[in-house]
């Protein structure tokens, strides 16, 4: 089951499940509203998918252009993976 929350007082992002296709329109919606800095909190994120990543790299240019950041915390080995050999560790915050 996927699941987010967003706790807007601490301005966390938590993601768990499956992060695929059917759920990254769900994940936009909420990061189309962050208008500071965001912590995403993947410890309970099993898998990404490229829509999910999409959905990440837009976040991470809106926020950019405003002078705010995204900053990933706690992913598991495979997500970090898809992270590394994508290069988006690179771009992204990764915690």
């Amino acid at each position: 089951m996927f699941q987010v929350e967003y706790n807007q007082d601490a301005q966390t992002l938590f993601l768990s499940g499956n992060f695929d296709t059917q759920r990254a329109e769900e994940v936009k919606e909420v990061l189309e509203k962050v208008d500071s800095s965001i912590t995403i909190d993947m410890s309970d994120l099993d898998f990404i998918c490229s829509a999910g990543i999409g959905v990440m790299i837009l976040a991470y240019r809106k926020l950019k252009e405003q002078g705010k950041d995204i900053c990933l915390i706690n992913l598991n080995e495979h997500i970090k993976k898809v992270f590394k050999v994508s290069l988006l560790d690179k771009v992204f915050n990764i915690q």
